[in-house]
């Protein structure tokens, strides 16, 4: 059903070698959103637990001017390195845990830019078109997304949509590592299901939805 076939639903994995243990290692980014009383201090020692790493960080957040110049709502990268977890059977897809699965507001998904498909995300269609000529499609518009019978798309399906947001730059080479998703709405297929399209109504929408817009089968029900 998905176009793509590899997902970092909450995290982005980009593997690094380990030169002095030999170990494989990986970098998993997590977004936090700032709540009132934060500090980067007290942020890395959550996540770290030492806040002396707070550096790293504000490494990754360019945009904070200061280090203590961090607001509530605020979302912020967090870079932490582990050993790479080796799955028992490498020819099946990994399984998502709970902890990579339980927030599909936004998320970050991998970018190869040696790619054929930079983006590395899983869904399943594509806003392609509206039914309507208005200026603004959002709530209760109806959208023509690229997916279908064949797709195993059914009435009443219920599909967030996601929207690429703002791009993650490694601090030092500033190559692009990964890209920020939101989900900026919910619709549900209503009707003329074709074998590659079909139908959806705009139930939710935090503004306007756009053409190109992704489209993935909800989860969170």
């Amino acid at each position: 059903m998905s176009k793509k076939i590899s997902l970092s639903s909450l995290v982005l994995v980009l593997i690094l070698a380990s030169g002095a243990s030999g170990a494989e290692m990986e970098t998993v980014f997590k977004v936090y959103t700032v709540k009132k009383g934060d500090t980067l201090f007290k942020i890395a020692d959550h996540f770290y637990g030492e806040g002396e790493h707070w550096k790293n960080i504000w490494d990754f957040n360019k945009y904070i001017k200061k280090s203590h110049w961090i607001f509530p709502g605020d979302e912020l990268i967090i870079p932490i390195e582990r050993e790479k977890k080796i799955a028992a059977t490498p020819v099946e897809p990994a399984k998502e845990t709970k902890e990579e699965a339980e927030n599909f507001d936004m998320f970050i998904a991998p970018y190869n830019e040696n790619a054929v498909v930079p983006l590395d995300f899983k869904y399943t269609g594509k806003i392609s078109a509206f039914t309507e000529d208005i200026a603004i499609h959002a709530q209760r518009s109806k959208v023509i997304i690229d997916a279908g019978k064949k797709d195993g798309v059914k009435a009443n399906d219920t599909f967030d949509i996601y929207r690429p947001s703002k791009k993650i730059y490694h601090p030092e080479t500033k190559k692009i590592m990964g890209v920020l998703i939101r989900r900026i709405g919910i619709l549900v297929v209503s009707d003329d299901i074709e074998d590659k399209s079909c139908i959806a109504t705009v139930k939710y929408s935090k503004g306007p939805v756009e053409i190109g817009d992704f489209v993935r089968l909800s989860k969170d029900k």
